[in-house]
């Protein structure tokens, strides 16, 4: 396992073992969110219907816990695709992680999504050689 640090603000593609790197502090962060989450929403469900000012505060914290989570999960490197869905970008689709999966076990093309999660052994690979063609046609305007 590399050792090297792990980059806040990090923007780019992840090779799998870079973004399988992050995903323990990702998980760590996730675990702790939603069981918070958890939390409130049995606390909202247990509450009488009229009590709108008390259910409305609890959706509230609630939903910032939320947001909380989706920043932090950006400022490693993820893209939050949905609560407790991190996307990785791959360069040619997404590393896919949902809690409480044990590791980032799926892939799937930028236009697929969820449903079209494959296992990550299974994904189309683009070797360097393409990547940089790919790069290098990217940059040139016409």
């Amino acid at each position: 396992m590399n050792d090297s640090p792990i980059a806040i603000n990090r923007g780019g593609s992840f090779t799998i073992d870079e973004a399988r790197q992050v995903l323990p502090i990702i998980k760590k962060i996730t675990a702790e969110y939603c069981q918070v989450v958890d939390q409130q929403i049995a606390r909202l469900e247990s509450l009488d219907v009229k009590q709108t000012d008390l259910i409305c505060n609890l959706e509230d914290q609630a939903h910032e816990l939320v947001c909380q989570w989706h920043e932090k999960v950006r400022k490693l490197g993820g893209v939050p695709k949905g609560l407790w869905l991190v996307d990785f970008d791959s360069g040619n689709g997404y590393f896919c992680w949902k809690y409480p999966e044990p590791d980032i076990l799926y892939w799937h093309a930028y236009t697929d999504g969820f449903s079209g999660r494959i296992p990550v052994d299974e994904r189309p690979m683009v070797s360097k050689k393409q990547k940089e063609f790919v790069d290098v046609q990217s940059q040139q305007s016409y």
